[in-house]
């Protein structure tokens, strides 16, 4: 099955998203960050869903807040860790009222970030002592894990993406959680997850760490519930329409065109161009 973002379109509000979606026969639909906040979206979420018969998935920054707010669950900041987690507390009880019985959400950062580099070049300038930061981490996603069963909600994780930007302002320290095949492996024997996997995200970390893209995909591949995906550079993720010859697509047709894997497209861009990543994707699974 594959999901669309609402990100895909950069429009204001979630109703704007969807209408737009309802419009072009897209009902399979990925609850995503970019929308702004306004005081009708549960209701708008439950009539487009009721009306239109859609599917909802939930990933991460969605429902958007008031104030925008850093979620980082494993920070080491009490105050972010605890909106963190009040953020998934309350996104649980919309998913349950919207009938959404799928939520994935991102691994933490090692290093504090403010509101302002969201999206953009991180300072590092406080960095959390590595083995508390993934306690916390631990200790919030099995709180969140268990708040979802209880709900019958499906819970996934999401690999980061670590570009050299960051590296290199990090001092080639890298700073984020769940980066790598490796780092999947460190976490995973911790505390088994669903792993969703952003192949944009993998492309270019990849090639950050001076990895073997391909390599990494194949040492993942058994473990993969549900995929993202997204055409890039390899330097920075710019989230770009699919292109039909590229090593991103490449390796999802060599590794994950299996029809029982969700996906989510994350192309930027106007519906024509998202339907045309999508039917590259379609061809990929015939």
């Amino acid at each position: 099955m594959i999901y669309i973002s609402t990100s895909c379109i950069q429009d204001k509000y979630i109703r704007e998203v969807l209408a737009k979606y309802v419009q072009a026969g897209i009902c399979n639909i990925e609850l995503s960050g970019g929308t702004q906040y306004y005081a009708c979206i549960e209701e708008d979420l439950c009539l487009y869903k009721e009306k239109y018969n859609l599917n909802y998935a939930c990933h991460a920054y969605f429902p958007p807040h008031e104030k925008e707010i850093v979620i980082n669950l494993a920070s080491c900041n009490n105050e972010i860790f605890a909106a963190s987690l009040q953020h998934y507390r309350k996104c649980i009880k919309l998913l349950r009222k919207i009938e959404c019985r799928t939520l994935s959400i991102h691994a933490g950062f090692f290093s504090e970030i403010t509101v302002e580099e969201i999206g953009n070049r991180l300072s590092g300038r406080i960095v959390y002592d590595e083995s508390r930061a993934v306690e916390r981490f631990c200790q919030a996603y099995m709180t969140i894990s268990k708040l979802c069963e209880q709900n019958g909600i499906d819970l996934y994780l999401e690999n980061n993406v670590l570009n050299y930007q960051n590296y290199h302002a990090f001092g080639e320290r890298n700073l984020l959680m769940l980066t790598d095949y490796d780092a999947f492996i460190e976490l995973y024997n911790r505390m088994p997850f669903k792993l969703l996997l952003d192949l944009g995200h993998l492309y270019v970390t990849s090639g950050t760490l001076g990895l073997d893209f391909k390599e990494q995909c194949k040492k993942l591949q058994p473990y993969v519930c549900w995929l993202h995906i997204s055409q890039n550079n390899g330097l920075s993720d710019q989230h770009s329409p699919l292109q039909r010859e590229s090593c991103i697509v490449d390796a999802y047709k060599m590794f994950f065109s299996d029809k029982s894997i969700p996906i989510t497209l994350e192309t930027h861009g106007n519906i024509e161009s998202i339907s045309q990543s999508k039917k590259i994707l379609e061809c990929c699974n015939v």
